[in-house]
């Protein structure tokens, strides 16, 4: 309970009673953070459901994002835009890590987010446009499921996250997958069941994103290591935002041809 106490305290707004013995348990149990995409994937799919409503899918879907990224107190925004500095810098390695660590925002950075959060508004309202949208709950999952991929497959660093890097292998990939598995299923079978979907297309969205999500993050991973020489905590915050968009973009085209 204490690392899930710490996640949900470290990853949304909400103000926890956690200790150091807590923040130790998040590091070492770090598989578990599918259980705060699933808390996201609630709010995300409730709150685009809701303003669909009242709006245009895009509207509705920027509306929804922005409210999940205010809950999440826009920290893995500020990873991504640290991440994109880092990436697009011209040098060595070392200059690549000045750039990720430097508090100021670059162009680089402000250009990497712009474009991610173009596309998870884009890819959001074609799911609600194509009577998808529950697939952004999933997406949600999922998209942990990405940062602990990157996190298994990943070098740790310095700073906070460099002990949920440490301790995280391919076993806690695992978990996490066969976790956000078990959080998606009863959704999925809710869709089955009353939103007219066949148990291959469900079953076919799971292993989708659960492949699509691993391999993600391990290209996350492989990116970060050759740039920075590690995964820390900025560059899990992206795997979060650039999954997201993945993950929505494959499901989508993989439901489209499924239901032509």
């Amino acid at each position: 309970m204490g690392a899930v106490k710490a996640m949900f305290s470290f990853f949304t707004m909400m103000r926890l009673d956690i200790d150091e013995e807590d923040m130790a348990a998040m590091d070492r149990s770090f598989h578990l953070v599918p259980l705060v995409g699933l808390f996201y994937g609630v709010l995300a799919f409730v709150s685009l459901s809701a303003l669909e409503l009242l709006f245009d899918p895009f509207v509705a879907a920027a509306i929804a994002l922005f409210l999940v990224s205010l809950m999440n107190r826009f920290l893995h925004l500020d990873g991504t835009m640290d991440t994109g500095d880092g990436l697009v810098v011209s040098g060595g390695r070392e200059d690549h890590l000045r750039a990720l660590k430097d508090s100021r925002i670059g162009a680089g950075g402000v250009a990497f987010a712009v474009f991610v959060i173009l596309l998870a508004v884009a890819s959001w309202s074609a799911l609600a446009a194509a009577g998808l949208a529950a697939l952004v709950l999933l997406g949600e999952v999922f998209s942990r499921n990405a940062t602990v991929a990157a996190a298994a497959f990943g070098a740790p660093g310095p700073g906070m996250a460099g002990e949920s890097v440490r301790m995280t292998g391919v076993r806690s990939l695992a978990w996490s997958t066969a976790l956000s598995a078990l959080l998606s299923a009863p959704f999925l079978a809710a869709l089955s069941l009353y939103g007219g979907w066949s148990l291959a297309s469900a079953l076919a969205v799971l292993a989708l994103m659960a492949a699509v999500s691993a391999a993600t993050g391990w290209a996350m991973a492989r990116v970060a290591e050759g740039n920075f020489g590690m995964v820390n905590g900025d560059v899990l915050g992206a795997t979060n935002e650039i999954s997201r968009s993945v993950l929505a973009l494959a499901s989508l085209a993989v439901m489209t041809w499924m239901f032509l």
